[in-house]
């Protein structure tokens, strides 16, 4: 499953029955990216990760040549978590820095061990077949299960580095 705000900035898209691992590319066709986020660094091993600050983290991958940025991850959107269990924080401001210690052709993996049809009766949902969010809002089912994944993985590709590992649910 693809997240639906992702499908034209993912490419080398593999999808497993619990898992979807795609290149991230931007419009131009482009994947040598820079990442930018909001959240702190750990330090596990050599390569620092990125994590939850005050508030969830966010991730947003920008193309250099064009300055097209797009968002890769927020915490406060996506992930089971996210969207049923924590509360909503509004009017926050989340500053981006540049992830200065690597860039380039990024690979993200989207983990989906929750079976949403199997939980169907325990969601409230309105006659559009939307599905209540923690927020009061509504979303359509098959979008809402396209982030609704219960983790997020990000590498590097060229260095094979992970620099991301966010367990959402």
């Amino acid at each position: 499953m693809i997240p639906f705000y992702l499908k034209n900035h993912l490419t080398d898209i593999r999808e497993k029955k619990d898992k979807t691992t795609g290149v991230l590319i931007s419009s131009t066709g482009n994947t040598d990216l820079e990442i930018y986020f909001y959240g702190e660094l750990v330090s596990i091993y050599r390569t620092p990760y990125i994590c939850d600050g005050e508030f969830p983290c966010l991730i947003v991958a920008k193309d250099p040549l064009t300055q097209e940025e797009f968002v890769v991850f927020d915490g406060l959107k996506y992930g089971y978590d996210a969207m049923f269990c924590n509360e909503p924080v509004e009017n926050i401001v989340r500053e981006l820095k540049l992830y200065d210690f690597q860039k380039g052709k990024i690979a993200v993996t989207f983990g989906y061990a929750i079976d949403y049809e199997d939980e169907r009766e325990e969601y409230t949902f309105n006659e559009k077949n939307e599905i209540e969010l923690i927020n009061g809002t509504y979303l359509d089912f098959e979008k809402a299960k396209s982030i609704g994944y219960d983790w997020i993985s990000m590498k590097f590709v060229k260095k094979n580095r992970e620099f991301v590992d966010l367990e959402l649910a």
